[in-house]
């Protein structure tokens, strides 16, 4: 096997690659100009090793070869120049699409003008100066004919001068050409691979853009080498370079196509490809070992040498099919392996999301999924602010403030309809006074992906078209929609848990108030020499809307309160918080009981709205002779059990604190004598419901009251405790309960 062979079988094989591969990228997806493009340029430049290889193969022969190099098959080899300006149109269009911003985009069809003009002039040059040289003035020919023809035949000898001289010249002046293009080429690629922020864009561009430079390189030294070093550079340096070169490209776009998904071709294209690839050069091999094997064997065998090739033969067919999978299969671990395969990326993203529940993170990842696994250039969240309770657009980088929606807004309603993946421009019919289609229009939004649960659209991304011009396919639509199902489980889990921190958080401040409310509370009844006091305090929440307090005034008078907060929860405990600084302030201010409620009212009248008030009954005991001065503000009139059986409620006062401003409250005293009982509560006391929803009554608190009035302050307020649990044994209770019992001693001053 000679050299020569060795040549051909090599620019063979690499020029028919080339076709294969540009063949297979524009198959893959015709309607991308990207791929159409870069299709033509490897086309173009894999014509130039097979004609290589065809006149090596014509060279072989000497009777084929007489005349060959003026033919024209051989001048149509010229043609694989068109590979130059496709590279330069590659560059103007990856992988930033400068064509895009430019008014006279059709003037781009110029570069392809040189390359045409040589084909035109290899091919009819004969034509053409035959022509130009039909032209011949008659020397005997006199008047106005001669006038006009001897300027045209001296303009049309110029004219073949120049042609004869770029026809003898021309490898030189096209190749320089050729060079100026390959530098035009880099010094876009260069320039627009500094303009890429994708990640997986950038892999691709590191890549491409490093074969091609390799591949070009060496084409440069085997096109300048030859002009200053020409004995080193023979013709069989120059093919061989050639070779490498072409050899360079095709592999570094193969790998960067297979590996890195340049193009964004698709998976099975690339699981194609590989199998192809294996198939054809293990069928190579076998050829190989099928036409050497009767000279590798003749040695050993001799005689039985063509049974022996044959056998070799059977055997190699049989084993042909576990072998290709087999390097088929190392061949797909080592290249398909990319974290852009669909089956990857939705792996991935579960494995991400799955126990991920910061929002923020969240949008972070199915961003970053989007723009790396589909080339996605932009992303836009427009989801539901609970907040505000309605859609709006989320923050991002070209959109640096939150703008709420219109629930109302045509395109929104649109949308909402929607179940997949869908462009844009097919909602039209939407768009018309829409805000929202206003912008989404003017951020290029190309692709709608809603996501919605089982009840409601939570929201949905707002994408843009894919980088480097590459669109959106059958296989893009279908990861988009498994992935929109993860998103809203992932985006639905998040809502829960931050609901759940933040039901947390109120829980602890609901604790901490709750304590703080205790605090204020007394811990414990007073001690006295005169009577005995016991309290109960439940509230129906956390923190309750009830209030009591004992307020010592001096070494003989004591205050004692009780109030009920409108409502329920921090709203009531609140009040009662304001309820117990005011009525401290007015006690250290020694105003009188009438006027401390009268103030009391005003200031909550002024502070809240009429639906926010207070019940409340105050009075100070003097703990020597039994008289207490109170005032009973619209709270459940205190039950007062006279040890003889009589039974007094303490009515004297006025409406409720803080639901009318300017009221007028009244304050009166009474004597309380040795075994008297004063029971005060509130209404969740009264008001407890048995399972018809009848209330226990204050009817039935007072008799219960005046029956066990022998008994001492604690029992009869265990006693009526556990009737009224017995009656409605709800727990907590449904209103917050307080309950204070006061029963004076014999070690009273009797009243004279």
């Amino acid at each position: 096997m000679n050299s020569e062979f060795i040549k051909i079988i090599a620019f063979t094989l690499t020029g028919g690659f080339l076709v294969f591969l540009a063949i297979t990228i524009v198959r893959d997806n015709l309607v991308n100009r990207l791929n159409r493009i870069t299709g033509a340029m490897l086309f173009f430049a894999g014509l130039g090793p097979l004609f290589m290889a065809m006149g090596m193969i014509v060279s072989q022969s000497p009777e084929a070869s007489v005349g060959f190099k003026n033919s024209t098959l051989y001048n149509l080899q010229y043609v694989w120049e068109l590979f130059f300006p496709f590279l330069l149109l590659f560059s103007w269009i990856f992988p930033e699409n400068r064509l895009m911003g430019f008014r006279y985009s059709r003037l781009r069809n110029l570069i392809f003008l040189p390359v045409i003009l040589h084909l035109f002039l290899l091919l009819f040059y004969r034509q053409i100066s035959g022509l130009l040289g039909s032209l011949k003035v008659d020397a005997n020919s006199e008047g106005f004919s001669r006038i006009i023809l001897i300027p045209v035949e001296r303009l049309f000898s110029l004219i073949l001068f120049a042609i004869g001289s770029v026809r003898t010249y021309h490898t030189i002046i096209f190749e320089l050409l050729n060079v100026l293009f390959i530098l035009t080429a880099v010094y876009f690629l260069e320039s627009s691979r500094r303009l890429v922020t994708n990640p997986r864009l950038l892999t691709q561009t590191r890549v491409v853009f490093k074969g091609i430079r390799i591949g070009l390189g060496i084409y440069l030294v085997s096109v300048i080498g030859p002009l200053f070093f020409q004995q080193f550079f023979t013709d069989a340096v120059t093919s061989i370079l050639l070779v490498i070169a072409s050899a360079t490209g095709v592999g570094i776009f193969a790998y960067a196509t297979i590996r890195y998904q340049f193009l964004d071709v698709r998976l099975h294209f690339r699981q194609s490809f590989v199998y192809t690839i294996t198939s054809a050069l293990l069928v190579g091999v076998y050829i190989l070992l099928v036409l050497q094997s009767k000279k590798l064997l003749q040695p050993l065998f001799g005689a039985q040498t063509e049974i022996v090739s044959y056998s070799l033969i059977i055997l190699i067919l049989l084993c042909f099919q576990p072998i290709n999978n087999a390097i088929d299969s190392f061949l797909r671990s080592i290249f398909i392996r990319t974290r852009t395969d669909h089956r990857s990326v939705i792996e991935r993203f579960s494995r991400q999301v799955i126990s991920l529940f910061d929002p923020q993170k969240l949008r972070q990842i199915i961003e970053e999924t989007l723009k790396t696994s589909l080339l996605v250039e932009r992303v836009y969240f427009i989801l539901y602010d609970d907040e505000i309770e309605e859609y709006a657009v989320l923050l991002s980088d070209d959109f640096p403030r939150r703008l709420p929606l219109n629930r109302d807004d045509l395109l929104l309603r649109g949308i909402n309809m929607l179940d997949s993946p869908t462009y844009l421009h097919s909602l039209t019919d939407y768009m018309e006074n829409s805000k929202l289609a206003g912008v989404l229009q003017e951020r290029g939004v190309r692709l709608i992906l809603p996501m919605k649960d089982a009840n409601h659209m939570l929201g949905f991304l707002a994408l843009t078209g894919k980088v480097a011009g590459y669109r959106y396919s059958a296989d893009d639509f279908n990861l988009l929609g498994v992935l929109s199902n993860q998103m809203v489980t992932a985006l639905t889990n998040a809502r829960l848990y931050v609901d759940s921190l933040e039901r947390a958080r109120l829980q602890e401040e609901v604790s901490m108030a709750r304590q703080i409310q205790l605090d204020l509370l007394p811990s414990s009844p007073p001690t006295l020499e005169t009577a005995n006091i016991s309290v109960h305090s439940t509230p129906s929440r956390t923190v309750g809307g009830d209030f009591f307090d004992f307020i010592r005034i001096d070494d003989q008078r004591i205050g004692i309160v009780i109030a009920d907060a409108s409502g329920k929860g921090m709203p009531a405990a609140l009040m009662i918080a304001q309820i117990q600084a005011i009525i401290h302030s007015e006690v250290n201010n020694g105003n009188r009981i009438s006027t401390m409620f009268n103030n009391m009212n005003q200031l909550i009248a002024e502070a809240t709205s009429p639906e926010k008030y207070v019940t409340i009954f105050y009075g100070e005991l003097d703990v020597t002779c039994g008289e207490l001065a109170y005032c009973n503000g619209g709270h459940n009139y205190p039950v007062l059990a006279r040890a003889d059986g009589k039974v007094e409620l303490l009515k004297t006062g006025g409406p409720l604190v803080g639901a009318l401003p300017h009221m007028e409250y009244t304050s009166t005293s009474i004597r309380l004598n040795p075994d008297d009982i004063l029971f005060m509560f509130t209404d969740g006391l009264s008001e407890a419901m048995d399972k018809d929803e009848h209330e226990f009554g204050e009817e039935r608190i007072r008799e219960m009251v005046s029956t066990n009035r022998s008994n001492s302050a604690q029992e009869i307020m265990d006693c009526i405790l556990n009737d009224v649990r017995m009656y409605d044994p709800t727990y907590p209770p449904r209103d917050d309960t307080t309950i204070i019992s006061l029963k004076l001693n014999d070690m009273l001053v009797p009243h004279e």
